[in-house]
């Protein structure tokens, strides 16, 4: 068996352990993965992470979130790789794993990462349920409410250097990155005042037609209504794009989320994940 870094020359041969969505975040720029390939050339296993506070000036971190492999031996080899070539080159202070089955979780907690279980912080549902939540219902909202797509290039990346200068970045490590067409367009949604967006909600549409939403924030006088106009601006416009049967991928990442969602969904739980972590150094 042989082990390598995953990159544009093969990820073709991981695409069925992968998926679509997570090969096309392998593009992005905190994004790694880890694939081992048996003595016919065959994908035989995959480990996926993010790094997370690498250009912070804090200890970087590293969230393993994809951990598939067809035989322990192979599971072995790409946590053996990830321990002693992607640690040092990274210069990875922690590891975490979130990872839904125990099963892929075993080679990690066996070369030292700690064990336990918990509920998810992403929850699933679907814009049929979306459509029954009050920021769905019609109404009429104010002009300087609209889609991502009425903005320029030049005022998203403003506003997103303005939020990002304010502490936030969403669910997204990489926000800074991330080109204005890399979310829908149609379906995110802004705030705007004196020419400047003070508000954007952006949510991404996966390539496998997943909808998930990567920052809402707003600033200023009447901020909160200004949330809940977007919200809503951007339910109308999924609700009338795209199916009923659509995902939603929601991340409760942080405490501002986690409140949002348990208002709106009340009911709506996480799937149960297995995790851990590693110190590392």
């Amino acid at each position: 068996m042989e082990v390598s870094g995953i990159s544009n020359d093969n990820i073709e041969s991981f695409l069925p352990l992968l998926g679509e969505d997570v090969s096309d975040d392998l593009k992005r720029v905190y994004f790694r993965g880890i694939g081992v390939t048996d003595d016919n050339d065959r994908a035989a296993g995959a480990v996926v992470y993010e790094l997370i506070d690498s250009e912070s000036g804090d200890d970087t971190k590293s969230r393993i979130f994809l951990a598939k492999y067809k035989s322990r031996e192979a599971g072995d080899l790409l946590q053996q790789y990830y321990t002693e070539n992607a640690v040092s080159d990274e210069e990875i202070a922690l590891s975490t794993y979130e990872l839904p089955e125990e099963a892929e979780a075993a080679v990690f907690t066996d070369a030292g990462f700690s064990a336990g279980k918990k509920e998810s912080d992403e929850i699933r549902v679907t814009l049929k349920e979306i459509a029954g939540l009050d920021i769905a219902k019609k109404r009429n909202l104010p002009d300087y409410i609209g889609s991502l797509e009425s903005l320029s290039v030049l005022q998203y990346r403003e506003a997103v250097k303005r939020i990002l200068f304010k502490g936030k970045k969403g669910i997204a490590e990489d926000l800074a990155y991330l080109p204005k067409n890399w979310f829908d367009e149609k379906v995110s949604a802004c705030s705007i005042s004196d020419d400047n967006a003070d508000g954007l909600f952006l949510v991404r549409r996966t390539p496998s037609g997943v909808l998930l939403p990567v920052l809402l924030y707003a600033y200023g006088l009447d901020f909160k209504k200004k949330l809940l106009y977007m919200l809503s601006q951007a339910a109308a416009c999924a609700l009338e794009l795209y199916p009923p049967e659509t995902q939603v991928l929601i991340s409760r990442k942080n405490p501002e989320t986690m409140a949002l969602v348990s208002k709106l969904l009340p009911k709506t739980g996480g799937y149960e994940i297995f995790y851990g972590s590693r110190k590392e150094g």
